[in-house]
């Protein structure tokens, strides 16, 4: 069975690019005080937003889609769920909210990873809180429509012995800091996804355990911009990275830093779109109408009402709209759609 030497790790000959990524990590990292300090507000309805995003992105990876509208009903705990796709969206809701908040009494053990997952399926009839009691595969659909096999993990059999196994070794290694935290980090959310430990919804447990992970290390990048989002918007190279990371990790012979490299980017490309947002506010560049029309002039391809939301979270609905209608009546954008999911784009 695979066996986790963590300790392997303190001899990992890391490629320029990666020590570059940890670097600009770990300065973005020092300015997290300062922005609590200096923009508290913004920061507050950032985590708002975050959350929202974090949520439908990470259910919608998986292929669990809702309405705009039965989303901010059911994120905003005002409605029970009346499918299966809204309660695995309502359960993804409540771990998330107990990570953030919590995160300091929540250790990382095979245990918790229990826990976490039985909560995440409280709404649903599924099977939480138990690993999986069948051999699974890790597929994917070729453009032809068929399907292949694209990684075997660990049996249903070796499942619990491997995450007891996996759980030690972070522990024992993250005592010892003698392995840069973001590498450790990377590296146990590789190894969980190879063990494929539950029938379902091991990507979801992955991505709110890498929250949790980074939190655990003073990373709390992850509380104002959706990590989830940005993995959604780059799933192919998700998926890819995790499929060269994986070739021959039975054998303890695969080659980690494709997906360490993909993890740490994801990282680094939050904490840059932090300091966009905070830094706006921090700066005082412009007013509120002039960085929305901003936004639109740089934007490429088409863009929604919420990506405007995101970039810039302290303007208001109706001044947004406002400049909208504007630059509509202006001939320089031009709507495809109706509603709050329209599209726009610049003529």
């Amino acid at each position: 069975m695979r066996t986790f030497f963590y300790e392997e790790l303190k001899h990992l000959l890391l490629p320029m690019e990666i020590v570059s990524l940890l670097s600009k990590i770990n300065e973005f990292k020092g300015k997290q005080e300062l922005y609590k300090k200096q923009s508290p507000q913004i920061l507050n309805t950032l985590k708002n937003v975050a959350v929202i995003q974090s949520t439908k992105a990470s259910n919608a990876i998986e292929g669990i889609v809702i309405t705009d509208k039965r989303l901010h009903t059911i994120m905003a705990n005002k409605t029970d769920p009346f499918d299966r796709s809204e309660g695995e969206i309502a359960g993804y809701r409540d771990v998330l909210n107990l990570v953030h908040a919590s995160h300091e009494a929540i250790p990382v053990n095979e245990k918790v990873i229990l826990q976490l997952h039985r909560d995440m399926y409280k709404y649903v009839t599924a099977e939480g809180g138990r690993w999986k009691h069948d051999d699974n595969v890790i597929s994917e659909k070729l453009p032809t429509g068929e399907k292949r096999i694209r990684f075997v993990p660990v049996s249903a059999f070796e499942t619990p012995k491997a995450m007891e196994d996996l759980s030690l070794a972070f522990k024992e290694r993250a005592a010892k800091q003698d392995i840069d935290p973001l590498i450790l980090v990377a590296v146990f959310i590789l190894d969980f996804l190879c063990i494929h430990p539950f029938n379902d919804g091991n990507g979801r447990m992955a991505r709110l355990l890498s929250l949790l992970l980074l939190y655990h290390f003073g990373y709390e990048v992850g509380r104002f911009i959706s990590l989830e989002k940005i993995i959604e918007e780059s799933k192919e190279s998700y998926y890819e990275t995790l499929r060269k990371s994986s070739i021959r990790w039975h054998k303890n012979q695969h080659d980690s830093l494709p997906w360490v490299t993909y993890f740490l980017s994801t990282i680094l490309r939050a904490y840059k779109e932090l300091e966009e947002r905070v830094g706006v506010v921090i700066t005082g560049k412009g007013n509120k109408a002039a960085r929305v029309e901003e936004f639109i002039e740089n934007k490429l391809g088409f863009f929604t009402k919420e990506d405007i939301r995101s970039a810039c979270p302290d303007v208001s609905e109706s001044t947004i709209n406002r400049v909208l209608n504007h630059l509509k009546e202006q001939k320089q954008i031009i709507p495809t759609g109706k509603g709050r999911s329209a599209k726009w784009k610049k003529l």
